[in-house]
């Protein structure tokens, strides 16, 4: 099990970009995270194989609402992460 932190660039935020965050990776079966960051950006975190979360990555762009648009994603594996369990937006 792998655990990743996305840095996601763009019109991410107030557009229903962590739902649409959080309805795909339930759709693939990972557990994690979606939070708005200060700058405008939102992190995700994922848990889940490395194939899942490479397909979460890839499917991003074409799952999210209309009104968000990604410029950029950043990722960052996290060594020894306890388990998580399901997918939360934060606030």
């Amino acid at each position: 099990m792998t655990t990743v932190k996305l840095t996601i660039y763009g019109i991410v935020q107030g557009v229903g970009f962590r739902w649409s965050a959080m309805n795909l990776a339930q759709q693939i079966g990972l557990n994690g995270t979606a939070q708005n960051n200060p700058d405008s950006t939102v992190t995700v975190c994922l848990q889940g194989s490395d194939s899942d979360i490479a397909r979460f990555i890839m499917e991003l762009p074409h799952k999210i609402s209309p009104f968000a648009k990604i410029d950029k994603i950043e990722k960052e594996v996290l060594p020894k992460v306890e388990k998580m369990h399901g997918f939360h937006v934060l606030y």
